[in-house]
């Protein structure tokens, strides 16, 4: 087990292995999908994302609650999270500008 035991057992070995593995769910179904059906592809990527937001934001509750994080770390992660989906969507509107300049 590696130094970094989390409370409900799972050790960071662990975490980082089960995050690769999710990561490379994702690229096989979509990344390297060979579909060109766009709308549900672009469904079943939001679905996906959505879910892994949902569980991270699960995920943050729990140890929120379990650790006793103060309002201002739960403030400074919502920020956090926020201005993650502020930068994606500015990278997005620039990718659309330059498909969009034909």
């Amino acid at each position: 087990m590696s130094k970094f035991t989390m409370s409900n057992g799972l050790d960071q070995n662990e975490i980082d292995r089960r995050t690769r593995n999710l990561l490379d769910l994702f690229k096989r179904n979509f990344i390297e999908s060979k579909s060109d059906d766009f709308v549900s592809d672009a469904l079943a990527n939001m679905i996906v994302c959505n879910s892994v937001y949902a569980k991270i934001f699960e995920g943050y509750l729990v140890l929120a609650e379990k650790r006793k994080i103060p309002q201002e770390m739960t403030d400074g992660f919502v920020k956090w999270v926020s201005d993650q989906l502020d930068e994606l969507k500015i990278k997005l509107s620039e990718k659309y500008q330059k498909i969009d300049m034909r």
